[in-house]
């Protein structure tokens, strides 16, 4: 059993780490972008199904590894038995879908509420990403 105050420091240290994963894939995601359309310098509809899988993917991909970070934290924890049940578990708290079926002891249920903050955000900067990214790809289609 943790307390709930080391459980409130150790959910906000992989809130922050998972954000800086993140944030990182996100700016060198921009970066790439960026250099790509430099390169190219006008819209070419063929390569916009790449592109935009591209960072589709990559976001996906970061939120997979997000997920993995907090299942293992559960599963380095003893917090829920065996491995699935930890990547169920962060997967429908990350996603904030929560079914209910596998909760978490209340000694430890602030820690897992960290999981469901760190996807809300994550999921509100990715939001964010492609809206930016397709307003992006609609200015060049103008031009």
């Amino acid at each position: 059993m943790m307390p709930v105050i080391a459980q409130i420091l150790f959910g906000s240290a992989l809130l922050l780490a998972c954000s800086a994963i993140h944030i990182k894939l996100i700016t060198m995601l921009i970066a790439r972008l960026k250099r790509v359309a430099l390169k190219r310098g006008s819209y070419l509809q063929r390569h916009e199904f790449y592109r935009t899988s591209f960072v589709f993917l990559a976001l996906l991909a970061s939120h997979t590894v997000q997920i993995y970070v907090w299942a293992v934290a559960l599963w380095a924890l003893n917090v829920l038995d065996g491995f699935e049940t930890p990547i169920y578990f962060s997967l429908v708290t990350y996603t904030t879908l929560g079914y209910g079926d596998v909760t978490l002891a209340e000694s430890w249920r602030v820690f897992g509420a960290m999981a469901s903050a760190t996807g809300i955000l994550a999921f509100g900067l990715s939001t964010a990403v492609l809206v930016g990214y397709f307003a992006h790809i609609w200015d060049e289609q103008d031009k």
